[in-house]
Formats: structure tokens, sequence, C-alpha cells
């Protein structure tokens, strides 16, 4: 293992290397290198402070939910630290450009998954689906668009023990980590899932009491066309729970929410009438965003 200060003499040569060039450049780096590591440790500090406050549940749901990354990626502890992190998405925020160099690789559903430990927009989509599943019939079928790690579409199943579902996401990685998980927690059989697109959705109209639209339509760069489709394969009656976030301009993040009026806006043009709306603000390194919440009906 290389120790630091090893590193320290590499770092300080290479920054020494275009100093006739750019005279003021070694200083600016390191700087720049200081304020990097100390963003680093403050968010592992900070996480960590978060994990202590919670509670013994908490924890242990901690324990859990590494478990279930471990299985269904299908990889020791080593191997999970030692994956590779995409680092390669550009700012062109083209949709081709970020299922190549995201989507497609085994880091992604992990990822995602390690958000319900304590992140907490991850846990607000939780609970607000738990919120509401009171005031689902004790009979359905739903269909989660985009279901990621497949967290959501299992903890539907295991509250509805009458329902069916299905999904699709745009990612095969997504795919084996989801059926991995619902295999785990026994509910696959009672979900079929598949790759595909939620802008051109494989099933036929009014197919679903539940649709479930949780941070995908962000992705496209026409959220529109997706919610379209949503409400096209919704019952008349049914019920649609979705969350939108605004002014969190991420490079995966294809379209940009402005206001939480704008998604309201987004709601209404494609047929949908909101029953419960909820906005959360969160802070995403220096800078605040809202994540919108919503639980709507198709008339």
């Amino acid at each position: 293992m290389i120790q630091y200060h090893e590193f320290e003499t590499a770092f300080e040569k290479l920054l020494q290397t275009p100093e006739t060039t750019y005279p003021h450049a070694v200083e600016y780096h390191r700087t720049n290198f200081q304020h990097s590591i100390q963003y680093l440790l403050s968010s592992i500090l900070n996480q960590t402070e978060t994990l202590v406050q919670q509670s013994q549940t908490d924890w242990e749901n901690t324990e859990e939910v590494i478990s279930d990354i471990l299985y269904c990626a299908d990889v020791n502890m080593q191997q999970l630290f030692s994956l590779e992190i995409p680092n390669q998405l550009t700012t062109d925020r083209d949709f081709e450009d970020v299922k190549t160099k995201l989507y497609e690789t085994k880091y992604y559903p992990i990822s995602e998954h390690l958000n319900y430990i304590f992140l907490p927009p991850a846990l607000e989509r939780k609970r607000f689906i738990r919120k509401h599943l009171g005031c689902l019939a004790d009979m359905g079928h739903f269909c989660d668009l985009g279901f990621g790690p497949g967290v959501l579409s299992a903890f539907i199943l295991q509250q509805k023990e009458l329902w069916t579902g299905c999904g699709v996401d745009i990612s095969g990685h997504c795919l084996h980590h989801a059926e991995r998980l619902l295999r785990k927690r026994k509910v696959l059989e009672r979900c079929e899932l598949s790759v595909g697109d939620v802008r051109t959705l494989p099933y036929s109209d009014e197919a679903f009491d539940l649709v479930v639209a949780v941070e995908v339509l962000e992705h496209i760069p026409d959220p529109e066309v997706g919610l379209t489709e949503a409400v096209r394969v919704l019952k008349s009656g049914g019920y649609a729970i979705t969350a939108l976030p605004v002014k969190l301009p991420i490079l995966m993040h294809l379209y940009d929410f402005d206001s939480p009026d704008e998604v309201l806006e987004l709601y209404k043009k494609v047929g949908l009438q909101v029953v419960d709306f909820e906005t959360k603000e969160f802070q995403r390194q220096t800078e605040p965003f809202t994540d919108t919440f919503a639980l709507s009906i198709k008339p």
C-alpha cells in the first residue's frame, strides 16, 4: 500500500511539471486539492454523525441494506469497494452517453441501492409511498417505471401481499440487481421486470391500478413524453405516485425543473388530478434543492 508521504512526493512532482508554462498552476492545484480533501473528509464525518444519531432500528436496516447489496450485486466487501466509479460523463448530457457510461455499469444499481441507507431523498420516497399504500385496494396491479435497484418494487410487494407488479428500466444491470432483490424478498413470482424505455412502454392501455415513477422522468429529455405514457397505461380511477426534483442540474438529469409550480403544471397537462403534493428541501454539497412528491389520480 502506498504511504502518504510517497503520495505527497509524487503529487508535488506532478504539480511542478507545468510551472514554467503556468507560473501559478502549482499553488492553484495544491489549494484546490486541499479543498477537495477537506470536503471529502467533511462529508464522511457528516454522514457518520447522521448514522450515529439514528435509532437502533435504522442501524439494523443499514446492515440489511448492505447485506442485500452484496447479494444482489454478487460481490464481497473487497470487490464492492474496488468497483470502478464512472467518471466519463460530459456536460453534453446526452441520453445515449449517460446510458452507456453510467446506466450500463455494475456500479449504477449498487450506488442507487446505497442511497436507501441514509440519503434523505431516498428515504422520503419510501415514506411517501408507505403513507399512501393504505388508500389502495387489497388487490391490484402496479408498474414501477425506472425501477433501479428494485427497492421500491420489493417494498410495495411486501406491503401489499395480494398485489402483482411489472416494471421497466433502461439498465440491464438494474434488471439483474432488482430481480435478485425480489427473489431474496420472496416476491419475484409476483413481479415481471424487463429492460425498456419509459417513453415507449410495452403495456396495453389502462393496464395498471398504480403507476410509480419516482426520480425517473428527469432522466429523459422530455418528461412529458414519459408521463403521458404512464397515464396511458394507468386505469381510469387509478393512482400515480411520482417524485421529481427541482433545481438539481446533475449530469444524469436531462431535464431541469425550475419550480414546484412547473411540476404541478406538468401533471395538469397530462391529465392527472393531484391528490397530495409535498415539497421538501434537501442539501446537496453546498447548495440546496427541492424534491417534490405527488399522489395523483387519473379521472
